[in-house]
């Protein structure tokens, strides 16, 4: 326990933000390859799959997601708060996703696709998974806003976030079709998604706990307490700023799920290629991003947050309609992702930088810091983007007409296209109409700060 919290100062940034290694390794691998896990491999039912998704993501959230980080803000320890939570619950998470790549089908196909078993199955896990996911996650994020104050302190810290989950999507995305092909032709099909659930578990589990070197608590913020759960619920979800900073997050989130969730059929029945060519189509995303992590970080500083987020927003979605539209081979997808790269990269980074200006406001308002509260029904919007995934994806094979395991005719490929780019279009127009009614412009941001400054010398 003493090494919590051992290092500060840069190297600390570093640690704490290897969390997001973990966390975002685990979020993608099960968007971009659980539905296909379970329908072209598994071969439940497509519609079964969707609609379980929307259960699991969507109706759960809606509960465990506020409650958890609710019982994080009222939680009194010696470790604090957020600790105990990515302490003792990560090693239950790494078993319960294990677990999500293990169903109990024999080794083999199922023959009917309305095997109702293995749906409660699949159901139950990612429901568990997400309840104790959500634990974690909700205590490692809320640590952010508590830890750095300024916005250049957090934008430094937020490169290294993003840095780390550039790490693990580079696991993910580019490494991870790797591991499946080489562990399902060397061990079979459904001992290598298993035996790659136990590896990816183990990176995960372990990026969280390594976080907790870099990791502290403020004691006088546990001190206050929090407000009673109906007035606590009752303030955030009338609280305009979170309204607005929440339904941007969960656009951004519905257009990453959407393209990780399809990538695989764009890749293999659009592109002509394989599922480890998925690797290739992803790397652009990642290496070309973490190169202009310094750019959007002084543009960010420069111009303010919600206007990076536009800007970066914007152009993401219009390279990525050029891609659905435009790629019919590997090249051509390879190229249009460098510049969805260059893009998204602004939005990872400035992205995060929402919600603390969010919880800063609403502890000018109140007089607590309750970042549990707003990151915990921030996570259950978060989430729901893979809600809106598993929709948005029953929608897309049920009107394209797709048959898994075989070469799709033209004309599927063309309507699943037509509804993929559609869909990237509906999530733009909905955050940029929230991001229009979002208050927290630079000026606004900056009179938050002095009052903040003056609360704290108040306490001193």
């Amino acid at each position: 326990m003493s090494l919590i919290g051992r290092f500060k100062g840069r190297i600390g940034k570093i640690l704490y933000s290897f969390g997001n290694l973990g966390q975002a390794l685990m979020y993608h691998i099960i968007g971009t390859f659980l539905i296909y896990f379970y329908v072209d491999v598994v071969r439940l039912d497509p519609a079964w799959v969707g609609t379980g998704f929307l259960f699991s993501y969507g109706v759960w959230n809606s509960v465990n997601d506020p409650i958890a980080g609710y019982i994080s803000d009222r939680t009194r320890t010696r470790w604090g708060r957020r600790i105990p939570f990515i302490l003792f619950f990560t090693p239950l998470m790494m078993l319960l996703f294990v677990l999500l790549w293990s169903p109990p089908v024999g080794g083999k196909p199922l023959t009917t696709p309305n095997s109702i078993e293995i749906f409660l199955y699949f159901v139950f896990i990612v429901v568990a998974f997400e309840l104790i996911y959500t634990f974690v996650t909700v205590g490692w994020n809320a640590l952010f806003p508590e830890m750095f104050q300024s916005l250049e302190e957090r934008s430094e810290v937020s490169v290294y976030r993003q840095v780390a989950a550039m790490i693990g999507l580079i696991i993910g995305f580019v490494a991870g079709p790797l591991i499946i092909s080489y562990f399902t032709d060397v061990f079979g099909v459904f001992n290598g998604w298993m035996l790659t659930g136990i590896l990816i578990a183990f990176i995960s589990g372990c990026a969280f706990l390594v976080s907790l070197l870099g990791s502290r608590e403020k004691k006088e913020f546990s001190a206050r307490g929090t407000l009673p759960i109906r007035e606590a619920f009752r303030v955030t979800l009338f609280n305009r700023s979170f309204l607005t900073a929440s339904s941007c997050i969960l656009m951004t989130s519905w257009v990453w799920s959407l393209l990780s969730a399809v990538s695989p059929f764009v890749v293999v029945y659009m592109l002509g290629g394989s599922i480890a060519d998925v690797t290739i189509i992803s790397a652009p995303i990642f290496f070309v991003g973490i190169l202009f992590y310094p750019l959007w970080r002084k543009v960010c500083i420069r111009f303010g947050t919600k206007r990076t987020l536009i800007v970066s927003t914007s152009l993401s979605v219009l390279f990525l309609v050029l891609f659905i539209i435009f790629a019919d081979n590997i090249t051509k997808g390879l190229l249009l992702m460098c510049l969805y790269g260059f893009a998204n990269s602004g939005i990872t980074l400035t992205r995060e930088l929402l919600m603390p200006d969010v919880i800063d406001e609403d502890e000018v308002k109140t007089g607590f810091r309750r970042e549990g509260v707003y990151l915990g029904v921030t996570t259950f919007v978060d989430r729901f983007a893979l809600a809106l995934t598993g929709g948005s994806t029953a929608l897309i094979f049920s009107l394209s007409g797709f048959t898994p395991g075989v070469s799709q005719p033209p004309s599927v490929v063309f309507t699943m296209r037509l509804l993929i780019m559609m869909i990237f279009l509906i999530a733009l127009l909905g955050f940029l109409v929230s991001a229009y009614f979002y208050p927290l412009g630079p000026e606004r941001v900056s009179e938050i700060r002095e009052k903040l400054r003056e609360l704290r010398a108040r306490e001193k």
